[in-house]
């Protein structure tokens, strides 16, 4: 598929790929619009803990779908108590570490404009 990762329905904090070293930012709930739930960490690729996301492959309809919340922020919500999950800007892995790190210091951004704010002015990109 390709790689590509998504921001947190909840949080709007990045979902980076299980191998950046930030296992907070690759352990996610995936919720799907039919009441499917997938969890573990994801790889960057579409999948978690080996588990294809978009198993014909990707499209768009399915991938926009998704509602990705890392785990540690996931409460049992329902898919349709829970906002979107928007395309991350930097695929997931290419931002610097320094940004990351403050992701997890501020543990969430009031909106999806505010985290691309904070990207813009933080991430090295």
């Amino acid at each position: 598929m390709g790689f590509f990762s998504k921001t947190c329905a909840k949080t709007h904090l990045p979902i980076v790929h299980d191998g950046r070293g930030f296992p907070t930012l690759c352990r996610v709930t995936v919720l799907h619009p039919d009441g499917r739930i997938t969890a573990g960490d994801y790889d960057g690729y579409g999948r978690v803990d080996g588990v294809e996301l978009c198993p014909n492959g990707y499209d768009e309809k399915t991938w926009n779908g998704l509602k990705f919340v890392l785990t540690s922020a996931y409460a049992g919500e329902k898919y349709k108590e829970l906002g979107r999950s928007h395309d991350e800007p930097a695929q997931g892995h290419f931002m610097a570490d320094e940004f990351l790190r403050h992701c997890l210091e501020v543990k969430s951004f009031a909106s999806f404009k505010d985290y691309k704010t904070a990207f813009k002015k933080l991430a090295n990109w």
